[in-house]
């Protein structure tokens, strides 16, 4: 009785490890397993059958879509640029995206080539000033360069007329190294450090709203790489003396300049230039307020004032003053009789190291 027991216990003990034999075994040939493996581990997939599948889908699978893989990168690479138009992106920092900077060379460029920093008017059209520059560039053979601000990473006066120097609710000062002035020179020493430009120096020029960003960033910015510069049709300015309350002077200025700054900014080579027909008082974008006003009625009026008051200043301080003044007859407000003016002007400026207005 008690060999009949034994033998049922060990059918059933050998009946029990055939079942778990047989369900492991299907369980390998349902998923591929080995023996030993986590069968709850991601399975491998098998290969698709069509090369077309494997580009639509391998990015969805062995990268995750983030709403950053747009943004341009961090850093820039040029090591060349093409002749004719074209552009390139520039790190703006903080939340910003990257500045679009419009260039243009003519053929046989290079990396001697004098280059120009264009800045546009009030409406960032970089690209429409970059047109205007090509066929003086061809004539007298200038890089052109020209960044773009938009008024969405670079909102109003403050973000583009003033250099975004300051938080516009705040009224705080942001870092150095988002000041439009600031990227404007770092665009420049890219190039040179990336051997596009063997030029230590660049030219500067800025009509309506890019003048009042020139002649700011001439003000407040210690010893850009600045040649020369040209500054044409300002609506408004910071007078470079303490008399007046910041923006229209340097009292109370977030950037405080030194005697000695302004006297590197006296002694640069600076054309003021504007129009003799740009005096219309009721123009649709010349600022009105009390501080712009006591400037001058329109541009022509303020353009004098500003170049007396900084000649006066260079005077009264003894310091050398290397500015000129010229109000262009039969011209109004427009940037593109000012860049073919303008154009001459620095092609004069490489042949005989001075403006000729």
């Amino acid at each position: 009785m008690i060999k009949v027991l034994r033998w049922a216990v060990l059918l059933l003990i050998f009946s029990a490890t055939a079942k778990a034999d047989d369900l492991s075994n299907n369980n390998k040939s349902a998923t591929g397993a080995a023996p030993g493996v986590n069968s709850s581990a991601p399975v491998a997939a098998a290969a698709p059958s069509s090369p077309a599948v494997v580009a639509k889908t391998s990015p969805a699978v062995t990268k995750a879509v983030s709403p950053k893989a747009a943004v341009k990168p961090p850093a820039i690479v040029l090591k060349t640029l093409a002749d004719g138009t074209g552009s390139f992106f520039y790190p703006a920092g903080a939340n910003k995206k990257p500045l679009e900077v419009y260039t243009y060379q003519p053929a046989g460029t290079d990396a001697s080539t004098p280059i120009i920093m264009v800045m546009s008017g009030a409406d960032r059209n970089a690209s429409t000033y970059r047109n205007d520059w090509i066929k003086v560039a061809d004539q007298y053979h200038f890089r052109i360069v020209v960044p773009r601000f938009t008024d969405q990473d670079f909102p109003g006066v403050y973000g583009y007329n003033l250099g975004n120097i300051q938080d516009p609710k705040t009224h705080h000062r942001v870092p150095k190294s988002q000041w439009g002035f600031t990227l404007v020179n770092d665009i420049f020493n890219t190039l040179r450090q990336q051997g596009i430009t063997t030029q230590s120096q660049y030219y500067l020029f800025g009509n309506s709203a890019g003048c009042q960003f020139v002649h700011r960033m001439l003000t407040l910015l210690p010893q850009p790489e600045v040649k020369a510069a040209i500054c044409a049709a300002a609506g408004w300015w910071t007078l470079p003396d303490t008399d007046q309350r910041w923006p229209y002077g340097l009292r109370a200025s977030p950037i405080k300049v030194s005697q000695s700054q302004l006297a590197e900014y006296f002694a640069k080579p600076v054309l003021i230039a504007v129009g003799a027909n740009d005096d219309d008082p009721e123009n649709r974008v010349l600022r009105h307020s009390k501080g712009a006003m006591a400037q001058g009625t329109n541009r022509l009026e303020r353009a004098e004032n500003f170049f007396t008051t900084s000649q006066q200043q260079a005077e009264q301080n003894y310091m050398p003053f290397n500015w000129h003044f010229v109000a262009l007859p039969d011209v109004a407000h427009g940037g593109s009789n000012m860049s073919i003016y303008a154009a001459g002007q620095f092609s004069r400026f490489e042949q005989q190291h001075e403006f000729n207005p």
